[in-house]
């Protein structure tokens, strides 16, 4: 009988043994469990919002006025030893008005007279509004300094203000327009021809005309607001290099999404140095904005491109 009644107390003590849930006294609660996948989750919803205002602070506060000088090395195939590491600074879609004002214009035209470039050219797009076309913005762009000069094309909004207003203002500051017409500049006893177009969307772009009279093998740059003109560029025009704007490298550049504003037929001239139909072709990102006040993952540039000889 002794030895029964402890078998039962085995079997009894076995079976509370066998009852414990396992892991033990350690194992989390569901309660536990569920208040840790919370916090969990109010981690990365709050590592996400702080993305967005990052990427929010970042459009509207910080790239749209963060004017940055970017280096580029171009290549012409024909071009003299004479003008062999010539530098150009160019500016585009300067966009002066609601969205750009003074100040920014002052910074642009310090930052560009401290590259101490050889030749300025500015493609196109002063101003957004009329208003803007004013004798304080003359005054501030009459101190653009650069041994060969200062050389520029009409913009598409150029002409949607008061194009005739701007051009003989700014002229008078020293800014020498190109409209369908070409400079020859000489370094060293030889000659580059400067050649500009008119506007395409607005106005009326001829590269025949712009370059009537230059000699065969004199290398030719042109200047044109819109890239896609490349495209449309008649046979035998003989363009070495075409320096364009327009586009603002799409303004917003939101990755596996793209470029959010993009003016133009032909993509591939976002931005930065393209090969086109008929000659490489470089498209400044700009310096103002159009539409919304906001730039993301494409900040405003000069670039500062230096020629050399094939």
């Amino acid at each position: 009988m002794l030895d029964h009644d402890e078998n039962k107390i085995n079997d009894s003590g076995d079976s509370n043994s066998d009852a414990t849930p396992p892991g033990g006294c350690c194992t989390l609660k569901p309660k536990a469990k569920k208040s840790r996948r919370k916090l969990v989750a109010w981690l990365i919803v709050g590592i996400i919002a702080a993305g967005f205002v990052g990427v929010a602070v970042d459009a509207l506060f910080i790239e749209p006025h963060g004017f940055k000088v970017t280096e580029h090395t171009i290549t012409i195939s024909d071009l003299p030893q004479e003008w062999d590491g010539v530098t150009i600074a160019h500016l585009s879609d300067i966009h002066i008005g609601r969205l750009s004002d003074l100040d920014d214009a002052r910074e642009i035209v310090n930052m560009t007279n401290d590259l101490r470039a050889d030749l300025i050219v500015i493609t196109g797009d002063f101003v957004s509004r009329a208003d803007a076309i004013t004798p304080a913005l003359v005054e501030v762009l009459r101190d653009l300094r650069a041994p060969m000069g200062v050389y520029a094309v009409i913009g598409n909004h150029d002409h949607w203000t008061d194009a005739p207003k701007m051009v003989a203002m700014f002229e008078a500051a020293g800014i020498r327009f190109l409209t369908n017409k070409h400079q020859i500049l000489i370094r060293n006893g030889k000659p580059l021809a400067l050649g500009g177009v008119d506007d395409l969307m607005s106005g009326n772009s001829d590269v025949t005309l712009a370059f009537t009279g230059v000699p065969n093998g004199v290398p030719r740059i042109l200047l044109s607001h819109n890239p896609d003109y490349a495209e449309l560029m008649p046979p035998g025009s003989n363009v070495d290099l075409m320096l364009c704007g327009h586009t603002h490298g799409g303004q917003v550049n939101i990755p596996l999404v793209g470029r959010l504003i993009l003016p133009i037929k032909y993509p591939k001239y976002a931005e930065g140095l393209v090969q086109g139909p008929q000659c490489q072709v470089f498209i400044s990102r700009g310096l103002g904005m159009v539409y919304i006040p906001a730039r993301f993952n494409c900040r405003p540039e000069i670039p500062l491109i230096t020629l050399r000889a094939k």
